[in-house]
């Protein structure tokens, strides 16, 4: 009992039900409304048809009456007369008024009108040509206006003028009652009206039922989001206001479940790069640690074993700074609130200083390192410090995917309103599986992994680098056959201005 009780509660609670509530309330008080704008009506119908019937009733009794009126309007014969009168119809009352409108017989028993007033204007009304009916006077005996039929007579010895005033108020209200009562009209109105009001209740309630099952769904897709199933739509919304607010909570649930997706990602890349960082590190420290203990702990090695061991430190101490130098570069680039330092400068002379400084290690991979740059190309305007950093990446790349007596060139060609800059190779390149990922951070390719090489983090650099350019890093690549990775940068006038 409780439980329904619980129920019935927070169904009163509904939306349906505080909508459904308003509704027929609503729909009971227009009823209400038409009906007495009806009844109101009808009775006012009933009381201009009685009154058009009736119009020359007073007319018909003066002319009755005349030859009793000549003795006066309170004469025996003129009581008598109207005795007569009354008894045929008993509803009627009937009074002789003077020209003022001032009640001077009422022949009804016992008299209660002698002396009061019946408006003059609205007799005249009447009496007009065209009448706008119902015309209403208060009555003689008081109570509301009410319709009346009225004649001009003469009284009395002295033959004044007056009227015969005849009221129809009771009559009317006898034939409105007995009309609704009896009237046909009258039954299949209230019947229609009744079956109106009936059908309009039922089909309000099944179309807010539709609207709120509508509002459930929403409600429920969005409690179920609220769950942690990201994956809660609403399906089919609409295209009227509340299929508008679905969609909008269909687009809010993508964009969250995407930013979701991505905190998960980046919690992810996050204990990847922990895993990596310490794997990049603890590599080259280990064998530099190692290198050095035996440098201390044997001072007769030979010149050769020596210089070998001091070259391994170098170049493990080589690899340190260079990891960590893309470690900085991408905390700077993660720094989103980081400012581009963008300036005007040459891309020529940038290239030729770049691939001066990589010149030895060509040499020592038996690997020509060339620069294709016209001297006149146009200025560039980027970041030159990352630009400087994506170029050294992408050589370094790939002086380490190119094998003795290969070739790797650092180019650049001017377009329309940019110029295109690139670095191609003739090495092992990269299986069309592993293309979609290679820029992604910390990935390495097989033969990176291979060659026991590389952080993964040099073409994530890359991209990220020209990304915050504008630019979109394109690679073209055939396994054995090589590579060319290429972006591009907006030109510059020589004073910095675009």
């Amino acid at each position: 009992m409780r439980g329904l009780a619980c129920r019935l509660l927070a169904w009163g609670r509904s939306l349906f039900a505080r909508i459904a509530l308003v509704y027929l309330s609503g729909l009971l008080l227009l009823s209400v409304a038409v009906a007495w704008l009806a009844i109101s009506q009808f009775d006012q119908l009933s009381r201009e048809l009685q009154q058009r019937q009736e119009v020359g009733l007073a007319d018909n009794l003066a002319r009755v009456m005349r030859p009793a009126l000549t003795e006066g309007a309170n004469s025996a014969a003129a009581r008598q007369t109207a005795r007569h009168i009354l008894a045929i119809n008993p509803s009627l009352s009937l009074y002789v008024l003077d020209a003022d409108g001032r009640v001077i017989a009422d022949y009804a028993q016992p008299s209660c009108g002698i002396g009061s007033r019946v408006e003059r204007d609205a007799l005249e009304a009447l009496l007009g040509e065209s009448p706008m009916l119902p015309v209403m006077a208060s009555s003689p005996c008081g109570g509301a206006p009410g319709i009346f039929s009225v004649a001009r007579i003469r009284y009395g010895s002295a033959d004044r003028s007056g009227y015969l005033y005849a009221d129809l108020n009771k009559t009317s209200q006898a034939s409105m009652v007995a009309m609704l009562r009896t009237s046909s009209i009258t039954r299949t109105l209230v019947a229609a009206g009744g079956l109106a009001v009936l059908i309009s209740g039922l089909l309000g309630l099944v179309w807010f039922a539709l609207l709120t099952r509508r509002f459930s769904r929403l409600t429920a897709a969005v409690q179920r989001f609220a769950q942690g199933q990201w994956q809660a739509r609403l399906d089919d919304p609409g295209r009227d206001e509340l299929g508008r607010l679905g969609e909008a909570f269909n687009h809010m649930a993508g964009t969250i479940e995407a930013q979701v997706r991505a905190l998960r990602e980046t919690d992810r890349q996050r204990r990847e790069l922990v895993a990596n960082l310490s794997h990049d590190f603890r590599t080259p420290l280990t064998s530099l640690r190692g290198n050095v203990e035996h440098l201390l702990e044997r001072d007769d090695l030979p010149v050769e074993e020596r210089r070998r061991r001091l070259v391994g430190v170098l170049d493990n101490a080589s690899r340190l700074t260079r990891l960590a130098q893309q470690l900085s570069t991408l905390a700077r680039l993660d720094a989103y609130d980081s400012p581009l330092q963008c300036e005007a400068f040459s891309l020529a002379e940038l290239a030729h200083d770049i691939v001066g400084k990589f010149q030895d290690q060509a040499r020592q991979a038996g690997v020509t390192l060339a620069v294709e740059v016209d001297p006149g190309l146009p200025w560039v305007e980027a970041d030159l410090g990352l630009i400087d950093r994506a170029l050294a990446n992408l050589i370094d790349n790939a002086l380490r995917a190119t094998p003795a007596d290969g070739r790797v060139c650092l180019w650049a060609e001017a377009e329309e309103k940019t110029v295109r800059v690139g670095v191609s190779d003739d090495g092992v390149g990269i299986a069309p599986e592993e293309l979609p990922l290679v820029t992604q951070r910390f990935h390495r390719t097989r033969d990176s992994r291979a060659r026991g090489e590389g952080s993964g983090l040099g073409l994530s650099i890359v991209r990220e680098i020209g990304e915050r350019h504008g630019a979109r890093l394109t690679i073209d690549s055939r396994p054995g056959r090589g590579t060319t990775v290429d972006f591009r940068l907006a030109r510059a006038d020589r004073d910095g201005a675009r």
